[in-house]
């Protein structure tokens, strides 16, 4: 039997949200609310901003070996862009375990955000551009109702085709290849700039904003046995939201990768505000780096 946590009171308006790498929400409004999706296995949790058309949600399943509730992710949604801003996740091969749980391809509204702030309502993609994942579904194939969480239209912009299937498809696949196990656990930021000029396509019914750049940022954590973070170590991958086919760039270039810091700077969020703060600058300005 399926048994999700309940928050008790005066709880829940943090409830997920003080989680490492999860940027610093410093707009939310009123107390959560929550909800469940009983076929995709998710108990949601849903925050609203003081931005009507920014709103945080965050989504569980039950893990199939631990009995447990367990955080899939967590995005920053705004529908007036009708794109998520980003998404945060964290990756263990233990605890988000691949387990062969087939692509679910299940595109579907987010029931814990707005359903007239989201695209796609008659499943239609943007015109001229791929749904390209935050959160991968090759990411999560725990269960099937976690892979399917993936296929929420929260967790999609609007992709450049070759860019998809190209480098950032190359970016994804490292980071699947390089979950780590033990002590340590990886963080993911993943999100979109809207830099210059930004344009608009129509997906449905809706005028949807194409983002200029992907970004993600990753920080690769160590713990020892009484749980208390001892490293951290960070680094992030910028593109251009546009065709990098027969360029002959590999996605580890030089003028794609940059620090935590870089990125901050350009979206305007504060990102691993919970890893402690001596840590934290280290794995964010690019003293203490990693690479797959």
């Amino acid at each position: 039997m399926k048994t999700f946590t309940t928050p008790s009171s005066g709880t829940l308006d943090r409830f997920y949200l003080d989680c490492y790498e999860v940027p610093e929400l410093t707009s939310l409004s009123g107390i959560g609310t929550t909800g469940e999706k009983d076929s995709w296995d998710d108990y949601w949790f849903r925050y609203y901003t003081t931005n009507s058309k920014q709103q945080v949600a965050t989504h569980t399943f039950i893990h199939p070996t631990l009995n447990k509730q367990v955080r899939n992710y967590t995005v920053l949604y705004d529908g007036n862009k009708y794109c998520p801003l980003w998404t945060a996740a964290a990756y263990h091969s233990s605890m988000w375990a691949n387990n062969g749980v087939e692509r679910s391809n299940s595109w579907d509204s987010d029931p814990a955000i707005s359903l007239t702030q989201q695209p796609g309502l008659d499943n239609a993609s943007t015109v001229g551009y791929d749904r390209g994942h935050f959160v991968a579904s090759a990411d999560r194939k725990t269960t099937d109702g976690q892979n399917a969480q993936t296929f929420y239209y929260t967790n999609q912009a609007p992709q450049n085709s070759n860019f998809n299937g190209g480098l950032w498809n190359t970016l994804e696949n490292k980071v699947q290849a390089n979950y780590p196990s033990g002590r340590d656990t990886l963080y993911v930021v993943t999100g979109v700039l809207f830099e210059g000029t930004v344009q608009t396509k129509p997906s449905g019914s809706l005028n949807v904003s194409i983002p200029s750049h992907f970004y993600k940022c990753l920080m690769l954590c160590s713990f020892n046995a009484s749980g208390s973070m001892t490293a951290a170590k960070g680094v992030a991958y910028i593109y251009e939201n546009v065709s990098y086919l027969y360029s002959g760039k590999k996605y580890n270039d030089s003028e794609f990768v940059t620090t935590i810091d870089a990125i901050e700077s350009r979206a305007g969020f504060d990102f691993f505000p919970k890893v402690p703060s001596s840590l934290q600058t280290q794995a964010e300005n690019g003293t203490n780096t990693f690479s797959f």
